[in-house]
């Protein structure tokens, strides 16, 4: 019985999509741009030659939502992939490199606090030298 929950769950992971998005170029000095929902980082983007990209592909996955994690750490035991750790803050975090999108994490957290990204929840934010993130676009383009 085993063995066919862990190839639905990864039928599941198989299904996951991917998000698109462009803005307009930047004529502004950060560190580095992050795509975050909620509060919760979702792809942190690097210059390139100190030029970044009009646009990044974000894959679909579980995020959690900073405000609302307790770091009771139930869905850290519950991850059957191992992409669920804890930050500097305590705080639970997803690796959507790693995240199969099964479900399991958001279903035992007791705060309801983890949830499936939806590309309207995201919006870009520079990263400046100190760390202070500045809101850049609210509204994200999907290509």
């Amino acid at each position: 019985m085993k063995s066919i929950i862990t190839i639905l769950v990864f039928a599941l992971a198989a299904m996951a999509g991917v998000f698109n998005f462009t803005w307009e170029p930047l004529d502004v000095e950060f560190s580095t741009l992050e795509i975050q929902a909620k509060g919760a980082v979702v792809k942190t983007i690097e210059a390139e030659e100190g030029i970044f990209p009009e646009g990044a592909e974000v894959i679909e996955s579980y995020y959690v939502v900073p405000e609302g994690c307790i770091s009771c750490q139930i869905c850290v035991g519950q991850c059957p992939v191992d992409a669920i750790t804890m930050d500097d803050n305590d705080l639970a975090v997803i690796d959507p490199e790693i995240c199969i999108n099964c479900g399991i994490c958001a279903s035992g957290c007791p705060t309801s606090t983890i949830e499936l990204l939806d590309a309207d929840d995201c919006a870009l934010y520079g990263i400046d030298a100190e760390g202070n993130s500045v809101l850049l676009q609210e509204e994200l383009e999907e290509d």
